[in-house]
């Protein structure tokens, strides 16, 4: 891999993401056609299979030898072999999308050998495009990012639904984040972890916490969170692999300790 295929992978995944953004916006001015896949909370529109089969077919005509994971499964393909893989959410906050036409993005990452190379998230309801390069940091609309190594607990605003999940209340999680609701300065949900995962790196949030996401969920916004400085692991402290499901902890550096011990004092994971 070399510097020139990032710099081209990102311009890629740029263009795809305005461009998609773009289109959901044009798609924001009908009727949308809105049916369930698990739940009636678990939405997927047709605007979600038409975004995803756009950016797929853009990828794939220029680089079709690279693999492709997205949320809505347009394209079957094994990525066994496969080096590059491009991770998309096609619009990621979909009951956001539906309901208040915002804080929904699109979301791209590209993956080479398992690591992280480019994370673009794109907000299209306020234009504003977070991209990260691996090893050439974090911006946002091309200003760069930057955590601070010290933060405490006190002044930290988390984001988490973890609150409402039913497996966390089973493992008394639930519990543990209202700990951390008293220990830090506040809760917020989004409803999009993409987004909120491009919000720790921005700053607006001190730290993400989730039970249980989807590759395509994470795989932007880790990228993005390590270039600003932070870091980003399971819950139980583990490494991500960007092709599994699982939990994620995410933070600026200064209270990622303070959080993963809190976590693993109390839960036997």
């Amino acid at each position: 891999m070399q510097q020139e295929d990032m710099k081209q992978w990102l311009e890629m995944a740029v263009s795809c993401a305005k461009e998609a953004g773009q289109l959901s916006l044009k798609r924001l001015k009908h009727p949308l056609d809105v049916t369930y896949k698990t739940s009636a909370s678990d939405l997927v529109t047709a605007v979600d299979l038409e975004v995803e089969r756009f950016v797929v077919e853009r990828i794939l005509n220029t680089y079709p030898n690279h693999g492709i994971l997205g949320e809505e499964g347009t394209i079957d393909r094994s990525l066994k072999g496969v080096h590059t893989v491009w991770v998309i959410d096609p619009i990621d906050g979909t009951t956001n999308f539906v309901h208040q036409k915002q804080d929904y993005v699109v979301s791209i990452a590209v993956y080479h050998r398992g690591e992280g190379v480019v994370g673009v998230v794109y907000d299209p309801s306020r234009d504003e495009l977070f991209h990260a390069v691996r090893g050439q940091g974090a911006y946002l609309n091309g200003k760069r990012l930057g955590l601070p190594e010290q933060m405490s607990m006190e002044r930290a605003l988390v984001c988490t639904s973890i609150f409402w999940n039913q497996e966390a209340v089973k493992t008394g999680l639930d519990r543990t984040i209202q700990e951390v609701a008293r220990r830090c300065r506040g809760l917020r949900v989004f409803g999009c972890a993409a987004l909120e995962m491009a919000y720790v790196a921005a700053g607006r949030l001190d730290a993400y916490i989730s039970l249980s996401l989807n590759p395509w969920d994470f795989g932007a916004g880790r990228i993005l969170i390590e270039e600003a400085g932070g870091k980003v692991t399971r819950l139980n402290g583990d490494p991500v692999s960007f092709d599994k499901k699982g939990s994620i902890l995410a933070s600026t550096p200064g209270i990622y300790e303070e959080l993963l011990e809190f976590m693993n004092g109390r839960l036997n994971w």
